[in-house]
């Protein structure tokens, strides 16, 4: 692990700043409507112009292991990026090979595991959501998450050994009712469909899972992501049943395999606005992360949704501490890598290396194309 701090500079000077939006210390969380949803914009009280530290020059996959001093990792900062080209970007693939989701399946996915594994040493990869981005085609604000509202009975479900947020989700908003042609095949598919296009960058600072959260998206999403997670569930079960908290007592567990969420960011075109910057997990203090309540589906092994549970997740109170990155007009053959969950980082406190990030605005390039990306989020078991 890099002995390299927070403080030190991942490329010579920082190019330039970028709007970044928190919530206030007053903030009050209101009723999120959206599956995986976030709170409104307008929530975001505290808007700071940040200076963005560009993580330039990227290694390729071969060379991270050995990068210099300083080179974003994952066991460091919380992130990383590699020089990476896709397959779909040689013939007999076109630019239109990236939005056909059969191919995307066939293709990227598999390359995308096999790149998790040689950079984290994972045994098993598992990919479980495809997300889009891009200019909507409907629904101005776009959903976070488009679902399947036919609702059959609830399944049995084992909830996470953790304590759940006090908040309920609300019902699902008015657009999203009775849409049967939203599913949820495994992994799942969001923004791919023709009718409602992409979705939209998402500009607010956040950080998907808490460690409760994490917990209990593995358990309640789908069952092939709980049955994947067996032997971590297994595990976190039988702490909990001697009662002994899981934060000092998953890593060190003999029974315990450790794992980890991954979110892989790849744009679809070279980045000329709306870039994702993501923080340095060791420049955010524990009373930066606030936790909110999400509104997320139960998934049916036949694909369906069957009701809402709620799950944890983190927005941000700002600070001058904070060290923002990104990759500066990043090409299609570049992939970031964000820490969402580590269950190897639990005991260093705060969000247990997982990175807050956020789509940033550069100001003078908002005439600029609209960006449009594909994010994959993968659970890795050691």
């Amino acid at each position: 692990m890099s002995s390299t701090t927070a403080t030190e500079t991942l490329s010579t000077t920082p190019i330039t700043y970028g709007k970044l939006r928190y919530v206030t210390a007053a903030w009050a969380p209101k009723p999120i409507s959206q599956p995986f949803g976030l709170p409104d914009v307008s929530e975001y009280d505290d808007e700071r112009l940040m200076p963005l530290h560009d993580i330039r020059p990227l290694p390729t996959l071969d060379e991270l292991p050995a990068a210099k001093e300083g080179t974003a990792q994952l066991l460091t900062h919380g992130f990383t990026a590699v020089k990476h080209p896709s397959s779909l970007h040689s013939s007999p693939y076109t630019a239109a090979s990236w939005r056909d989701p059969d191919l995307v399946q066939k293709v990227y996915i598999a390359e995308v595991e096999e790149m998790l594994k040689r950079i984290t040493g994972a045994k098993t990869v598992i990919t479980e959501v495809l997300l889009m981005r891009g200019p909507p085609k409907s629904i101005p604000d776009g959903p976070a998450l488009v679902v399947d509202t036919r609702h059959g009975p609830d399944p049995p479900t084992k909830e996470a050994p953790t304590e759940a947020p006090a908040n309920n989700p609300p019902p699902l908003p008015a657009h999203l009712q009775d849409k049967t042609i939203f599913k949820f095949p495994f992994p799942n598919m969001i923004g791919f469909s023709p009718v409602f296009g992409g979705v939209p960058p998402a500009p607010k600072t956040h950080l998907d899972f808490s460690p409760a959260g994490a917990r209990t998206h593995i358990r309640l999403f789908h069952p092939t992501l709980a049955a994947a997670c067996a032997r971590v569930i297994a595990a976190e079960d039988r702490l909990h049943a001697a009662a002994l908290p899981l934060a000092p007592h998953y890593a060190p567990a003999p029974d315990a395999p450790r794992w980890a969420i991954y979110s892989v960011w790849r744009p679809l075109k070279p980045v000329k606005r709306d870039p994702l910057a993501f923080c340095d997990v060791r420049s955010f203090a524990p009373e930066d992360y606030v936790p909110i309540a999400v509104p997320a589906p139960t998934i049916g092994a036949d694909g369906a949704n069957r009701g809402m549970h709620v799950m944890e997740a983190y927005v941000a109170r700002g600070s001058a501490a904070h060290r923002w990155c990104y990759v500066s007009e990043q090409t299609p053959d570049e992939v970031l890598v964000l820490g969402l969950w580590d269950s190897a980082r639990e005991g260093d406190g705060g969000a247990a290396g997982g990175a807050m990030h956020s789509s940033v605005e550069l100001p003078g390039r908002e005439a600029e194309e609209p960006r449009e990306s594909l994010e994959l989020r993968c659970v890795a078991i050691w």
